[in-house]
């Protein structure tokens, strides 16, 4: 079968694409790909197949992966037919992608930023596909990273607003960190080397780790000492603010979808 990246040179759609063909999960030369721009991206040395337009690339894909801005689709003669359509789009949702195309078999994914690197984490949902439509979505998507199917679009929105949001939030809390400790004075490469500890070099000692958080952190207060003074001092209000932020990104989710 050939897969068809419409989108393939953004930042999800080359995550894909480039991550199924260093991963042996889908051959350079079954991916059929088409960009704004017509530029190679990271494809330059792959034998993959480049579509003239929107019309091409649905002639020449058994697949489809909708890797664009929710606002530039559909682009001039798309037509997705009855083949299986994966939607990285925000605001289309299943019943509106559903309501052009009826026979497509419609699966929406939210990877992140992380697809660039294949650290993605992409929760996907599908009113009913067929087992061999449903290992193949889950094949597709783990070239990104991990991948999981959900019971529904209002799953979907809220994970949309977490795990869709990539590094932005660690970066949030990254340039809180450094802009206090440039006010301190401490010199720009120490404090940047500095946060870049708290965030970076501790990802590894939580990771496989989500179900133990509360003893870890139980373990850093048990201390009473700096550690403990801070996060005694950040508390309910540092969830408070995530709560918000989650709920106000949740809230923007469904409302494109309306």
């Amino acid at each position: 079968m050939r897969l068809g990246i419409l989108g393939a040179t953004g930042w999800l759609g080359q995550g894909l694409g480039l991550g199924l063909i260093a991963k042996g999960l889908w051959p350079a030369d079954r991916l059929v790909l088409l960009n704004r721009s017509g530029k190679a991206g990271g494809y330059a040395d792959q034998p993959v197949i480049w579509a003239r337009d929107a019309a091409d690339l649905c002639a020449r894909a058994d697949i489809l992966v909708l890797s664009t801005r929710p606002e530039d689709f559909p682009p001039e003669r798309f037509d997705a037919g009855g083949r299986l359509v994966i939607s990285f789009m925000t605001a289309w949702t299943l019943a509106k992608l559903s309501a052009r195309w009826p026979t497509a078999r419609i699966v929406r994914a939210m990877p992140n930023g992380g697809a660039s690197i294949g650290q993605s984490y992409t929760p996907w949902v599908a009113p009913s596909l067929s087992e061999a439509d449903t290992a193949l979505v889950a094949r597709i998507l783990s070239a990104m990273g991990a991948e999981d199917r959900v019971a529904d679009e209002s799953q979907l929105d809220y994970l949309t607003a977490l795990s869709g949001s990539g590094p932005a939030y660690p970066a949030l809390l990254a340039q809180a960190m450094l802009t206090d400790a440039l006010a301190r004075g401490l010199p720009q490469w120490v404090a940047e080397r500095a946060v870049e500890a708290v965030i970076c070099g501790s990802a590894p000692f939580l990771e496989g780790r989500m179900g133990s958080l509360r003893e870890i952190l139980d373990s850093f207060l048990s201390y009473r000492g700096v550690t403990a003074a801070g996060m005694a001092a950040a508390g309910p209000a540092f969830d408070r603010t995530m709560h918000d932020a989650l709920a106000a990104a949740e809230a923007t989710a469904r409302a494109m979808g309306k």
